[in-house]
Parts: C-alpha cells; sequence; structure tokens
C-alpha cells in the first residue's frame, strides 16, 4: 500500500524534541504510526533497551542491509528498528522488492 510520506520528529515533542529540521526526517505513514513517540526498543536478542535508528545521527550502512526486498538488521539499532517498524513483514518486502526493480527504492 503506497501512501504520502509525512514529517516525522525523530525524537518526539514529549521527550523535548524540537520542531527544526535537525530533528525532521520523512516517514511513511506506516513507519510513523508505529514508531509513535518511541525512541527506543528492547532488543529482541539481547534483552536491552536500545535506541532506535535516527536518520540524522547513524549510517544505514553500518546498522541496516538490503538484500532483495528485505532490510537486514546487522547491530542492536538495526534490529530493534526492524522489530518495532514491522519493516519486514511480507507486504512491505514485496512492495519493496517491486520498487527497487522499477528503480524507484535507493539501493545504496
Amino acid at each position: 500500500m503506497l501512501l504520502p510520506h509525512e514529517v516525522d520528529h525523530i525524537i518526539a515533542v514529549k521527550h523535548r524534541g524540537q520542531t527544526d529540521p535537525s530533528n525532521l526526517a520523512y516517514a511513511c505513514y506506516l513507519c510513523n504510526r508505529r514508531k509513535g513517540t518511541d525512541i527506543a526498543s528492547i532488543d529482541p536478542d539481547t534483552g536491552q533497551l536500545t535506541c532506535l535508528f535516527n536518520p540524522r545521527t547513524d549510517r544505514w550502512l553500518d546498522h541496516l542491509n538490503l538484500i532483495g526486498g528485505r532490510i537486514v538488521p546487522l547491530t542492536q539499532t538495526g534490529r530493534v528498528t526492524v522489530e518495532l517498524l514491522q519493516l519486514n513483514d511480507t507486504e512491505r518486502v514485496e512492495e519493496r522488492r517491486l520498487l527497487i526493480e522499477a528503480g524507484g527504492y535507493p539501493t545504496h
């Protein structure tokens, strides 16, 4: 389901995040709803509280890899982000795969 992107506060206002470009990012509708005001989650492998991926301070290739349509976590930050946002549910993987084939998805 392709929907327009929304502006998201990376760190929510309720956590003292500012409304300025350094704390804003485009997020798809589903990711924005699943993230909500969260800034961390529990790593499913270690049980440790771990920060979510921050597109302003983290490098994608340090934490995540794209294989086919799947986003593969490389670190605790990657794992909690993939899990919380449900980035690899069946429909999203297929949508991503089709976008990659059409040249409409960044593959780094």
